[in-house]
């Protein structure tokens, strides 16, 4: 059998609630490229209701808008473009640091 190692960085609230996780993360890249939160929904194959919610939940959870939406669309707020290249940076250097790791105590 062959090992891998994979990580899955997920930031929590100071309430322990699931603030930004990678399926969330694919969410916001998809209402940036298409410009709209039910295109988002169709593109990502979850139901537009849902969506909705997780994003309003989240906007609650983190105190800040995530969203602008207008009449030609949604994008994202600055804050939330933010903190979407920090998490990304964040589980770049997480993954770097799993595989060295893992190299490291697997190796054969």
């Amino acid at each position: 059998m062959v090992l891998q190692v994979r990580t899955n960085v997920v930031l929590v609230g100071t309430d322990g609630r699931n603030l930004l996780n990678a399926e969330r993360f694919l969410l916001f890249k998809s209402v940036r490229e298409t410009g709209s939160i039910s295109k988002a929904a169709r593109k990502i194959q979850r139901p537009f209701r849902r969506v909705w919610s997780e994003l309003k939940t989240m906007e609650h959870d983190c105190g800040f808008n995530i969203l602008i939406k207008g009449p030609k669309g949604s994008r994202l707020t600055d804050e939330c473009e933010g903190l979407l290249m920090r998490y990304a940076e964040l589980s770049k250097n997480c993954e770097r640091s799993a595989k060295y790791q893992f190299r490291k105590l697997f190796a054969e």
